[in-house]
Formats: structure tokens, sequence, C-alpha cells
């Protein structure tokens, strides 16, 4: 898989338009049916930049996800204690930053396209969360599922709870039990 990790406003415009037209083409048809020439004409981009950033389009929309979540992280602060990520403050914070991006994780999800979603999820845990040693993979990878699983559910449901009343209900699941020791 070919995803790219430069995030300079060069090459992010074009990704970004390319992760948008995959988006728009999901509206309309099954991702099994959307073709590269598909995407380019959406995006206003050649296909030799298609292909300069990506092998495929599966490749295209983890990249858009990178996009995504190193906003994620520019924005939230890349924070030192692994504990902040489960403070309500912080919880409520990424039920609204990833409700900007709600279209993506909808269009995804109902496409059946949910692994493009937990995995990154579950990456961004391992590789930014982990290192610091003070939270069991296990504890990592059920706190990342369950606030990924709880935002879908929000969003699909019209968000009828504001976010800080969510961010509350998974707080009371997570953000008060104390580590458990590392095996």
């Amino acid at each position: 898989m070919k995803v790219n990790k430069d995030f300079n406003s060069r090459t992010l415009k074009t990704r970004i338009a390319i992760g948008n037209a995959i988006l728009d083409e999901l509206e309309k048809k099954e991702f099994t049916q959307i073709r590269v020439s598909d995407v380019i004409k959406g995006a206003d981009v050649s296909r030799m930049s298609f292909y300069r950033y990506y092998e495929n389009l599966y490749d295209a929309l983890c990249d858009y996800l990178n996009i995504i979540v190193n906003g994620y992280m520019i924005e939230g602060g890349e924070v030192d204690d692994p504990s902040v990520y489960m403070k309500l403050d912080h919880i409520e914070f990424s039920l609204n930053y990833f409700d900007r991006y709600a279209r993506y994780f909808l269009v995804l999800n109902r496409h059946g396209l949910y692994t493009i979603l937990i995995d990154a999820v579950n990456e961004y845990m391992m590789k930014n969360i982990l290192p610091a040693k003070k939270l069991h993979m296990y504890e990592l990878y059920a706190y990342a599922g369950g606030l990924l699983n709880a935002f879908l559910k929000w969003e699909e449901g019209g968000k009828r709870e504001n976010a800080r009343n969510v961010a509350e209900m998974i707080y009371r699941l997570y953000g008060q039990s104390q580590p458990a020791e590392k095996i």
C-alpha cells in the first residue's frame, strides 16, 4: 500500500481533491464500480498526479484519513501524557473535530469500508499513545473502537445528543478507570 505521509500544502490540495472526488463517487455508486478516470475528472487532476501519490483508490482513501488524523494531532496538540486522550474535554474535542469530517466517516461506513477507519484509529493509538507505556494495548484498542463506534452511531442518529453529553457517556466507561498493570 502506498500512502503519502507528506503534509505540505503543495501536495495536500491535490490529495484532498482526490479524496473528495472519491467520496462524491461513493455517493453515486459502489466502491468496486469507481474508476480512477471518474476520480481524476472529479478532482480535476491528471492521471499522472493520481499515480504519483497512489497505487489505487483504496490507498487514496487511507491517505485522506491520514490527512484528517494529522489535522487532529495538530489541533488537539500532540500531548506527551496519553491519559489526556481519555479526559472528558479531549473526548468532546475528538467528537467535534471528527464531526467536521462526518461525510467521510459515514460514506465509508455505509459502503462497508469500516476497516479503513478502525485500522487508522488503531494505528494512531499504537504509534502515538502506546509508546508512552502508560496504557495496555488492549485498553487502547477498546477505547479507540468504542470512541469510533459511538461517534458513528451518534452521527447516524442525527446527533440528537450534544457532543458534551456523548463525551460524558464515553468518559464514564473509559475515563475513570486506572490502567491495569502491563502484561
